[in-house]
């Protein structure tokens, strides 16, 4: 697992979120991937761009301030499932020749039962409130696609950089020896491209991501005097990642290489646990405030790895040989941890009547302070972290109008920026740092027993280098700018007893 490290530098690892292609790089990239949250759970929720952290009363609380579970004054069952429409444009080449890619996925981005008890006391605690429920904190699906002519370059010169270099990696440079797309020449390793002396070829790489971070609940609230309202949360969090691309040449006139696939996949497994507690304080019927803190989550994860190639030849390379060669490797890997960091939420909120409501949330999270376990294999990784990441300062402001049984609702987030500046030194990656924008918008219908609300979310992400490949000393010779933006339509169906 070590060895693949070479691939990359560091920082640029840790920068390309969407798409990597080296499995510890990878494991770099996990620390961001796995400690980001954003807004999830019911279409309540999400119509308010996930600003509920002052009023509570919502299954999704339950992973945000469980304080809120305590607002409820009786039963309800959730269940809001929804369609993610995903768009990748991919801008790649000196021209910046354009491709898009779309994705649409089906899940569930909450189930949640709470159980509500009266205690009919005229003071201390008047009720207490059970939740179970499942809530969604991260969509990982996307998809992207880039086709072009090249200059003078082929990914085959970067197995033969390291090649040259004894460093021959078993999902990679013995690969492509191994397919006789790399070969000696004397004392050098050599490929096609630099025997024949030119290049020109078209290449096409082909990229998608799948998985989702999914939050198990157990939550308890108490209210006490309808003025303070606690609560806390045992959440079991569950992640699945795979990540894979497909990279393909074909040269134009060659004597003996006809054309070359390259595959990589890299999958994880992981579960891990965390603890949350939080207050809500209502000082005057029209205002809320309310605080959250989350341990870190404590993830263990399990990866494996997963490259193949096959090469196809006008002329056979090898004597007495065939014109296909095919050849993989496969490795799963012992497990490691990650922790993420510790969060601190504020929020407050006012409640006009039966007019409608206000919240604006803030939330404080140091990624600086994520580590990766056991240190024996990580301290180095955990030094970049450290130094590249930061404090980053989550905003969410939404609002909710009622007019009659009809509700309508609308809200917006800001995620910010988690990289240090100041520790990148690449200036086509540095240019590229910058917040995470979220709007979302929301109706209602509501009765005593039954409710339904549908909301719409729409999400952009900043733009993202993705190296097709490079050096080991950073030089970019193929890269992609990408840009995603993820649109989310969710109906959440609910039953009050």
């Amino acid at each position: 697992m070590f060895v693949a490290m070479k691939k990359f530098i560091i920082i640029s690892i840790i920068l390309n979120i969407a798409f990597v292609g080296s499995v510890l790089a990878q494991t770099a990239n996990d620390v961001m991937l796995f400690s980001r949250h954003y807004a999830g759970g019911t279409a309540r929720s999400m119509g308010m761009s996930g600003a509920f952290g002052a009023l509570g009363g919502d299954p999704s609380v339950m992973s945000t301030n469980p304080a809120g579970l305590a607002v409820y004054r009786g039963s309800e069952f959730t269940i809001t499932p929804n369609l993610n429409f995903n768009n990748t444009s991919a801008k790649f080449g000196n021209d910046n020749q354009t491709f898009n890619d779309n994705s649409v996925r089906f899940n569930f981005d909450n189930v949640g039962y709470v159980y509500t008890q009266n205690m009919h006391n005229q003071k201390g605690i008047r009720s207490f409130s059970i939740g179970f429920g499942y809530n969604r904190l991260g969509n990982f699906n996307s998809d992207a696609y880039v086709k072009r002519q090249t200059a003078n370059s082929s990914m085959l010169d970067e197995f033969v950089y390291y090649a040259n270099r004894d460093e021959f990696d078993p999902f990679y440079e013995e690969l492509a020896w191994e397919t006789a797309a790399i070969f000696k020449d004397g004392n050098e390793y050599i490929n096609d491209y630099i025997e024949e002396g030119r290049y020109g070829q078209y290449l096409s790489r082909s990229m998608s991501t799948r998985g989702s971070i999914g939050e198990y609940c157990f939550s308890l609230g108490a209210n006490i005097d309808n003025k303070l309202y606690f609560g806390a949360t045992l959440g079991m969090q569950d992640i699945k990642f795979k990540q894979n691309y497909l990279h393909e040449e074909k040269p134009e006139g060659f004597d003996y290489l006809n054309y070359f696939k390259f595959n990589d996949e890299y999958t994880v497994d992981g579960w891990g646990f965390n603890f949350k507690a939080g207050l809500i304080y209502r000082p005057i019927p029209i205002l809320r405030v309310g605080a959250a803190i989350h341990t870190p989550s404590y993830l263990w994860m399990k990866p494996e790895h997963f490259t193949s190639m096959v090469t196809r030849w006008n002329i056979t390379p090898i004597e007495n040989g065939g014109t296909y060669y095919d050849s993989d490797h496969y490795e799963y890997y012992e497990t490691h941890t990650i922790t993420t960091p510790w969060r601190y939420s504020f929020s407050a909120a006012t409640v006009i009547g039966s007019i409608g409501i206000i919240d604006v949330d803030v939330e404080i999270v140091d990624y600086s302070t994520c580590k990766i376990a056991p240190r024996k294999h990580y301290d180095d990784l955990n030094d970049e972290v450290s130094s590249v990441l930061k404090t980053a300062l989550n905003l969410k402001a939404g609002a909710e109008v009622r007019l009659g049984p009809l509700y309508l609702r609308g809200g917006v987030a800001y995620y910010g920026n988690p990289y240090n500046k100041d520790e990148i030194f690449d200036p086509i990656v540095k240019e590229t740092l910058n917040h995470t924008m979220s709007y979302s918008a929301g109706i209602g219908f509501r009765n005593r027993d039954f409710y339904m609300d549908a909301a719409y979310s729409f999400m952009k992400h900043p733009e993202s280098i993705y190296d097709l490949y490079m050096w080991d000393n950073g030089t970019k010779i193929e890269y992609a700018r990408l840009q995603s933006n993820y649109n989310k339509v969710l109906i959440t169906f609910g039953f009050r007893f």
